[in-house]
């Protein structure tokens, strides 16, 4: 489970030596890139009230010189086109795109903005974050709950408003930071995770032989 959600299951009367805290699965080597990147600003997912992307939209638009796109899915997709058609359409809306031609996609930008519902506090923890910070772009995120930092580490930002995230992405994203979050999206490397899988798997192996 992602450790977050460790006292969640703890209360509800879950063993705690049968909870493993774990970061979100994602094919690392797929996404890790250490080529420069574009200057264009990225979200994506579904478009959701949780994911509250109208503020992207609201973003964008007191950007006028800077390129934005979102990688936008789901029903409510032309909710979010509605609303970037009345701003002005400042936000490029990108057909669904392959996950194996993602990579690419995330080269174009120098900063991803995930956008929540601070009302909801219902984000978890998007793999979009690991596969940008693995493709060398800048991660800031709604600042809905505490271990959402956790999960980015000192390598990205967290956010209170469309005013705060504003100031983060007009400036260039760290070169620090940008070397921090290849190693903060390594935590989620797919090789790494699968050994907790099979580390289980041996363990109930040996403990049927031995009954």
């Amino acid at each position: 489970v992602f450790p977050f959600q460790r006292p969640m299951l703890e209360a509800a009367g879950v063993r705690p030596e049968k909870i493993l805290d774990c970061f979100p699965v994602v094919d690392f080597d797929l996404f890790y890139n250490r080529a420069p990147n574009g200057d264009a600003i990225m979200n994506v997912g579904a478009c959701i009230p949780k994911k509250k992307m109208t503020d992207f939209i609201d973003l964008a638009t007191s950007m006028p010189d800077r390129r934005f796109d979102l990688y936008a899915l789901g029903y409510y997709v032309e909710d979010i086109r509605k609303y970037n058609e009345a701003a002005g359409n400042p936000v490029h809306v990108i057909p669904p795109v392959q996950p194996r031609d993602m990579p690419a996609e995330y080269k174009k930008h120098q900063w991803m903005v995930y956008t929540g519902d601070h009302a909801m506090k219902s984000l978890g923890w998007p793999l979009a974050l690991a596969e940008a910070q693995a493709s060398g772009v800048g991660v800031c995120v709604a600042n809905v709950r505490p271990d959402l930092r956790d999960y980015i580490g000192d390598a990205g930002f967290v956010f209170d408003s469309v005013d705060e995230v504003r100031k983060i992405i007009s400036q260039p994203f760290p070169k620090e930071l940008r070397e921090r979050g290849f190693e903060q999206a390594r935590k989620s490397d797919i090789r790494v995770h699968k050994k907790l899988l099979t580390d289980l798997w041996e363990s109930a192996l040996r403990r049927t032989k031995a009954a």
